[in-house]
């Protein structure tokens, strides 16, 4: 609407979207292109929801998790890096800084499978638990920025009268109010308290655990690294995408693949094992193990 005021938290312009290198982060180069790993010390944090406002079954009971140092990637794996390293781009909305997208889990793993070969690093995809410590960036509220789910979102009877708060989250997320309907840069979003940028929105993020709805049940508190179910038919999928509400984008949300629906239209028989024709949102970040001598504790 052209009367409408601007926002202050349009996320065309963000400010300060970067912030200083810790002393451990690290740069790496894949065939021209660069990306960056920022360290994730070891420490213990609440993981899940206690079901209420905007909460989920499947993300209770919440429950207390200690986790090893680690680094994740700054952003997504990029369109220019998943080209850098497979010599392909599977993604309908290009960019060279925008996330590679529209790749399925197996997809996913053999990237990681090259991406380690030609680094000599050992890159994987982040547990559940090691996700939510991410995105959190030290915090126990529903985002890691200031926000009431019930207010930030399209959804409930009285939305036709009263508009959601946009407040925060239009510069810290890529999801349905902002996106223009497809996939954003890095730079669209500011990032988090550990430096992460689109954690939340932009699109859905793989983990490398199988999804139950039960999972938490089966962790007891205090655990060390869980790696969730030992076994499943789904994967676990973290962060929400650009079409997502507000209220898919809290940190405890979890959700996950949908095998069978994301490829539907598919015309090949079999079906595709490598790629998904009914799904854009869905990309990926990488973690990496602390590299010896590297203390991020």
């Amino acid at each position: 609407d052209p009367d409408e005021p601007e926002n202050p938290d349009d996320p065309q312009e963000p400010e300060n979207p970067d912030e200083p290198d810790a002393p451990n982060n690290v740069n790496i180069s894949v065939g021209g292109v660069s990306f960056k790993m920022i360290e994730v010390a070891g420490g213990t944090y609440m993981m899940g929801g206690d079901g209420g406002i905007g909460g989920n079954l499947d993300e209770t009971p919440k429950h207390s998790v200690t986790l090893d140092g680690f680094y994740i990637g700054e952003t997504e794996v990029t369109q220019e890096l998943w080209d850098a390293v497979t010599g392909s781009n599977p993604s309908v909305y290009t960019g060279n800084k925008k996330p590679v997208h529209a790749v399925n889990w197996n997809q996913c793993n053999e990237f990681i499978d090259k991406l380690n070969y030609m680094t000599g690093k050992t890159f994987r995809l982040p547990t559940e638990a090691e996700w939510e410590y991410a995105a959190r960036g030290g915090t126990d509220t529903p985002y890691f920025f200031e926000g009431n789910p019930k207010k930030l979102s399209n959804e409930g009877f009285l939305k036709g009268i009263f508009k959601p708060d946009t407040t925060g989250i239009y510069s810290h997320a890529v999801y349905v109010n902002n996106s223009g309907n497809r996939t954003q840069e890095p730079s669209e979003a500011r990032p988090n308290p550990f430096g992460r940028k689109n954690m939340l929105g932009n699109v859905m993020k793989y983990c490398s655990d199988w999804y139950a709805e039960d999972a938490y049940m089966a962790i007891a508190d205090g655990d060390l690294d869980p790696k969730g179910p030992s076994e499943g038919t789904e994967h676990v999928v973290r962060g929400g995408h650009y079409n997502s509400d507000a209220s898919e984008l809290r940190s405890a949300s979890r959700s996950h693949t949908e095998h069978d629906d994301w490829l539907k239209t598919d015309p090949q028989n079999p079906k595709s094992i490598w790629w998904y024709s009914d799904i854009k949102g869905i990309g990926f970040r990488v973690v990496c193990e602390v590299p010896e001598g590297v203390n991020a504790y």
